[in-house]
């Protein structure tokens, strides 16, 4: 799945810190061109023993710079595990975790650019629709297929989302094959211990595959709107990233021409992205509640059918669920994206 060839010149300026090398008046090389040119077979060895150790090493920068509820996961999935199975649970919490993420992001993104659905098409030819069997839903399987065929329409016609840019059909496939274990689970309590470092074993480097094909999610962060701090442009955010889910303060300074269009999703009842750069609403997809004075994120999961409020799947704490009245849900984006359907 690692596209090596993606880190090409990362890697040409490794080789290339010391500058370039000289040989009499007229030859002046950087070391990466005299490398490729004279063994190109040696130079994509050391291309790939470069991305290898890259990779090798790549779970601390999941732990340090990861959107929190998938740094989270990640960090107890190899330090805070009572057993093997309960490691397995971990896991399988960890790429769930990027498909929640995935999905949140994709929604912001088509909001904020007012990006139409009316053409996407998905499963056998169905329109997308905004209630609980369509956006919000439940199901994994569909949040996948939902980010598929949005990303394969952008692609093929405008090019307008920066998702489209950097998922592709490989990932969207380990998603898939990852989602179709996590079905699997509900016999997990037949395994013993040792058949569960198994199959952890098989899963573990495909779930590090997807992270490492997602490195943009190191420049991903949850926020979530504290203050003004003196002029109205100088903004103090909780940023959550990171995998202690403790929110730490963020200062941002904007453009007044930046500022205005951010106004209306400026206040403390909702989760932002900042993505490139740019503030983009995620909530209810992504969300908080309080536990007595700890605010904790937690995934928007489905409709309460009888009563219409929101239920939530606490990312961690006391409670595994908690449910909010659809009513108090203020300025959230999903009656927004019935106008885009």
């Amino acid at each position: 799945m690692t596209n090596y060839q993606k880190y090409r010149d990362e890697f040409n300026e490794t080789l290339d810190e010391g500058g370039e090398i000289s040989i009499g008046l007229n030859f002046s090389r950087f070391p990466s061109q005299i490398l490729f040119e004279m063994d190109e077979v040696a130079y994509n060895e050391q291309l790939t023993e470069y991305v290898d150790q890259k990779k090798a090493e790549y779970s601390e920068t999941v732990y340090q710079y990861f959107p929190a509820p998938i740094a989270y996961f990640l960090y107890q999935t190899n330090h805070s595990f009572d057993n093997e199975i309960h490691r397995l649970h971990l896991l399988r919490s960890t790429w769930e975790s990027i498909i929640y993420i995935l999905y949140a992001l994709i929604l912001g993104e088509i909001n904020s650019n007012n990006f139409s659905l009316s053409l996407v098409r998905i499963f056998n030819n169905q329109r997308i629709r905004v209630d609980h069997s369509g956006l919000l839903n439940d199901r994994l399987g569909y949040k996948i297929e939902f980010m598929r065929k949005v990303v394969d329409y952008d692609q093929q016609n405008h090019n307008t989302l920066f998702l489209s840019l950097v998922l592709n059909a490989d990932i969207f496939d380990n998603l898939e094959e990852l989602n179709q274990e996590r079905n699997l689970f509900s016999h997990i309590a037949a395994l013993s211990n040792p058949e569960a470092q198994i199959r952890f074993d098989e899963l573990y480097p495909k779930v590090m595959d997807l992270l490492f094909e997602l490195d943009f999610l190191e420049n991903v962060s949850l926020l979530r709107f504290l203050s003004n701090t003196g002029a109205a442009t100088s903004v103090r955010f909780n940023r959550f990233n990171g995998h202690s889910l403790q929110r730490q303060n963020y200062d941002k300074i904007f453009l007044p021409t930046e500022i205005t269009p951010l106004l209306p999703i400026l206040n403390d009842q909702l989760i932002l992205f900042e993505l490139n750069n740019i503030i983009i609403n995620c909530s209810p997809f992504i969300h908080f509640t309080f536990e007595g004075a700890h605010l904790k994120l937690c995934y928007f999961k489905q409709v309460e059918r009888t009563t219409g409020d929101f239920i939530f799947e606490l990312i961690s704490g006391t409670n595994r669920e908690v449910t909010i009245q659809a009513s108090s849900l203020k300025d959230c984006i999903h009656s927004r994206l019935g106008n885009l359907v």
